[in-house]
């Protein structure tokens, strides 16, 4: 696996490198050839760092291996990538927002339960 890093950010693959933390050859975690096919095809550093992380993820939530009295959980590991997911999205504008709905009732009518509406067509007729 070739690795590349010069340390003064000169690069863009020195960039994602840095966003990642992948810049001990020793622990990496992707080649340079993975990167640079990323940078090519997200035409962003930010972009090519997120896809490079969730690659990372996918990595990690494979199954744990357990066997007698040894287990091996990447689980906190998975939880500091999608932190750093989280960073990089809010970094290049992609924020998602998400919602749900809650029926809140009156006190007073008593209802428990959320309540069914008619369909559209039951309203025509």
């Amino acid at each position: 696996m070739a690795f590349t890093w010069i340390g003064d950010l000169s690069t863009d693959l020195d960039i994602v490198r840095f966003k990642l933390g992948d810049t001990n050859e020793d622990q990496a975690w992707l080649a340079d050839a993975t990167i640079n096919a990323l940078l090519t095809s997200e035409g962003s550093v930010n972009g090519a760092a997120i896809q490079c992380v969730k690659h990372i993820i996918r990595q990690l939530s494979k199954p744990d291996f357990r066997a007698d009295w040894l287990q091996v959980s990447h689980g906190k590991a998975v939880e500091a990538w999608r932190a750093t997911l989280t960073e990089l999205e809010a970094e290049s504008g992609l924020v998602s927002i998400s919602g749900t709905a809650t029926h809140v009732y009156r006190a007073d009518t008593q209802i428990d339960e959320e309540p069914t509406y008619p369909d559209e067509e039951d309203e025509d007729s």
